[in-house]
């Protein structure tokens, strides 16, 4: 194992707290994050550019639900996820044909895929785990056909007070360790890294355009779509 992959997988443990518990959580969660109003824009901005065996790509597929979902929407689908985390890779089992896992450090991927090859692609809440995107973006520009696309959504910078609104604990209270309060800050940092305006911005620098840009969960989230130049 690199030296960089061991620091990034020791940088996630820490975010995700319990390996294990946070992928149940992913499993859980999933119809939440990938809902109606999800699949709609998707529909919208993603599928009139699938080819009619579509290959795609999820940054950081985690249990790989997304894949799963992807193989029961597309025939002839090649879903492709990307992940480093062990225990994300143990949760996600045995997956269907048309899916796989590259495990790949996305601080600096290297996809053992074609230049052009990728119909399209997802990052869901995962931008904001890296302490630099740009390697990431870079190589999912490298891996997209031209016109191809991408659906980014994530975190984004939120006042402290709108963001401890959804700890389910009083972080004001006597009571809470110094443990508790270090985690609950340094995961505002985390989930605070960068604005709408940052991802867009990286974006337009990375070989995209822009093509829909939304504010979402009252400005904490964003989802933007962005066409491979």
């Amino acid at each position: 194992m690199s030296q960089r992959l061991q620091h990034t997988q020791d940088m996630l443990a820490r975010h995700h707290r319990n390996g294990e518990q946070f992928a149940q959580y992913m499993k859980d969660s999933f119809a939440g994050r990938f809902n109606e109003d999800f699949w709609t824009a998707w529909q919208q901005w993603i599928e009139p550019v699938l080819g009619r065996s579509p290959v795609i790509l999820d940054l950081g597929t985690g249990p790989a639900l997304f894949l799963r979902a992807l193989q029961q929407r597309y025939a002839g689908v090649r879903a492709i996820g990307v992940e480093c985390m062990p225990y994300m890779i143990a949760a996600a089992g045995a997956l269907p044909e048309g899916c796989e896992i590259i495990e790949a450090d996305l601080h600096d991927p290297r996809l053992p895929l074609a230049d052009g090859s990728v119909d399209a692609a997802l990052a869901a809440v995962v931008l904001h785990e890296l302490n630099q995107p740009l390697r990431a973006l870079q190589e999912v520009a490298r891996c997209l056909r031209r016109g191809g696309r991408l659906c980014l959504f994530d975190w984004v910078r939120a006042p402290l007070a709108q963001y401890l609104t959804g700890e389910e604990v009083d972080v004001f209270a006597p009571s809470q360790t110094v443990e508790s309060l270090e985690d609950i800050f340094t995961h505002f940092i985390e989930h605070n890294r960068f604005t709408r305006q940052d991802l867009e911005y990286l974006l337009t620098h990375s070989g995209f355009r822009v093509l829909d840009s939304q504010p979402l969960r009252e400005g904490q989230f964003a989802r933007i779509f962005a066409e491979r130049l």
